[in-house]
């Protein structure tokens, strides 16, 4: 029995966008007397690499293994589990919104950096919380003294 992997949902929803572009393509204006090939050919140049590559891909899907998934609960916490940085700077991230208008631009965002980059680089020597402050404490102030001085925008 046929299954729906990622693989080939993605190359059947490549494909059905290619097919909905194609026939849109068939609005723009047709070539005049001086235009040898017309605006539409560029655009349907890379619908067709685009249907072909996705046409490798499920192609490819065909060949491979599938296994059966997990439980849901057992899927979930793997997931976490493999992407809890990711999740990590998402909250980090809403948290920095909402202490941007109270602490204001250079504070917040000195702060949202030093952290970012603690967990992305997982600090563990010197060198990185070098790196980190250096870059956290020369990008920001740069950012907002071109924003303020040089373009005229007022930061939080």
């Amino acid at each position: 029995m046929l299954t729906l992997t990622k693989d080939r949902a993605l190359a059947l929803a490549l494909l059905l966008i290619v097919a909905v572009m194609w026939v849109e393509s068939g609005s723009i204006r047709p070539p005049t007397s001086w235009q040898p090939y017309g605006s539409a050919l560029f655009p349907r140049i890379l619908l067709v690499i685009i249907a072909l590559l996705s046409i490798a891909i499920l192609v490819r899907s065909f060949f491979i293994k599938v296994t059966p998934p997990p439980s849901l609960r057992c899927a979930a916490s793997v997931w976490f589990a493999r992407r809890k940085t990711v999740v990590a700077l998402f909250v980090l991230f809403g948290l920095y919104a909402a202490l941007l208008p109270v602490l204001g631009y250079i504070v917040a965002t000195m702060s949202f950096l030093v952290v970012s980059f603690a967990l992305l680089l997982g600090i563990d020597t010197q060198r990185k919380w070098a790196i980190n402050l250096g870059i956290s404490c020369t990008l920001v102030p740069l950012v907002f003294v071109i924003f303020r001085y040089g373009l005229n925008v007022w930061l939080p």
